[in-house]
């Protein structure tokens, strides 16, 4: 009797199963690929169906169904992109109420690595405790808090790196060139992205570092070009090295200051039209010859930049490939309150060449140099931006950053006065 009963239970969560399964088929099946009527939905169905009851009838235990669907249904979307994800109805209360596990963070830009599936660091905030730490671009974390990386979303993933202000956050960290995981603990708390930094280099070349794009920061960007356009500046570089941040309005407006006109990027999807944003004249203040620095750091907004300059001849890129990150997410509630995470567009340069996954490719191919180098001067007088020549202070060591040199060695030579904008 018991016995009955419990299979006419999992028989009935079955069926719940595949019903859930099908509504969200019919939500997410048109990214999957149209596929032939024989190798269809329905197909694609069954055959679910049919693994699912092996699992239910076969495994060498009694499976909890509950924790195999939500695993199905997380590892479905992340197969399209490691932005989707599937979120349980407890993740998506929490995710509607505060995306994070309290105030502190240890600050990181994150990615799914694509052949074992963990959690990829593009690049720490520099200056946060993720760097402080010793953390690394590249570094993959195998486990946070000794709960894999490979079982949980990058939601998740972020949810678990946040916390009190001060209190421990253990990581297992894989690096390239060390044969065993590395333990880290990084010291959780308030992140502050570093303001811009500018400087002139050889009285001439204003040089600008963007650290993140948040809110608000073509603000400051203009200011910072108007400054050291004051100052002396003829010429400008503009270091999106390790710099990421999704505000790719800030992005496009950032663009615009060096465009007078052509498409910056625009977005389109499946079931997304075509939306141009276009450079508007008006908004334009720099013409001076331009470089910009990227590496596989800059990511996501940074990427905006850096196709506009490129694609519309108004600068030479300078570095690696960038990363390969720029796609817009939508979250979707489900019946059952629960939600998907899911990419719903994509960000393309102006010839129609995607981003996502693609990154932007540079004009001249210099590897890295020593890290970024930040200018000493941050200050709105005059005085302050000259005294990179005073003795003492902390020049650019072209030398060693060979990116740098190289934007250096671009601007320095005749030619590059054919970069100013029409």
């Amino acid at each position: 009797m018991g016995v009955r009963i419990l299979m006419n239970y999992r028989n009935k969560f079955l069926l719940i199963v595949l019903s859930a399964f099908f509504v969200f088929y019919a939500v997410v099946g048109g990214l999957l690929g149209r596929t032939s009527a024989k190798e269809g939905a329905y197909t694609q169905l069954s055959i679910f169906n049919e693994v699912l009851s092996k699992i239910r009838n076969s495994y060498v235990e009694d499976p909890n169904l509950s924790e195999v669907m939500h695993g199905a249904l997380r590892g479905l979307l992340e197969s399209l992109d490691p932005y989707s994800t599937y979120l349980t109805a407890d993740e998506y209360s929490r995710y509607k109420k505060h995306k994070t596990n309290g105030n502190g963070d240890i600050g990181l830009e994150l990615s799914k690595e694509k052949i074992l599936g963990y959690v990829y660091i593009i690049h720490p905030i520099e200056g946060g405790p993720a760097e402080r730490a010793g953390l690394k671009a590249g570094d993959v974390i195998e486990s946070i808090e000794e709960v894999s990386t490979r079982d949980i979303s990058l939601v998740q993933a972020g949810y678990l790196l946040t916390g009190n202000i001060g209190s421990p956050v253990k990581l297992k960290i894989l690096r390239r060139g060390k044969t065993e995981p590395l333990e880290v603990t990084a010291k959780r708390d308030q992140v502050k992205v570093p303001p811009i930094k500018t400087t002139l280099i050889e009285g001439r070349i204003g040089y600008l570092k963007i650290y993140r794009f948040t809110p608000g920061i073509s603000e400051e960007v203009r200011a910072k070009l108007q400054h050291l356009t004051k100052s002396g500046a003829g010429k400008i570089i503009v270091d999106l090295r390790h710099c990421a941040g999704d505000e790719f309005e800030e992005a496009v407006r950032v663009a615009n200051l060096f465009l007078d006109h052509g498409v910056i990027t625009y977005t389109q999807g499946q079931k997304s039209p075509k939306k141009e944003f276009v450079a508007d004249p008006s908004k334009a203040i720099c013409k001076s010859p331009l470089v910009i620095l990227q590496n596989y750091g800059s990511a996501s907004a940074a990427e905006i930049v850096s196709a506009a300059i490129k694609e519309n001849r108004r600068g030479e890129i300078v570095g690696v490939r960038s990363f390969g990150k720029a796609s817009l997410q939508k979250l979707i509630p489900l019946e059952n309150d629960s939600a998907i995470l899911i990419s719903i567009a994509k960000f393309y340069s102006q010839s129609g060449k995607v981003i996502q996954n693609n990154g932007i490719t540079p004009d001249y191919e210099v590897r890295d140099g020593v890290d970024a180098f930040q200018g000493d001067v941050d200050s709105e007088d005059e005085e302050d931006v000259q005294r990179e020549n005073a003795p003492g202070t902390n020049k650019p060591a072209s030398q060693e950053d060979l990116q740098l040199k190289k934007a250096i060695e671009l601007l320095s030579s005749p030619t590059s006065e054919s970069q100013k904008a029409a």
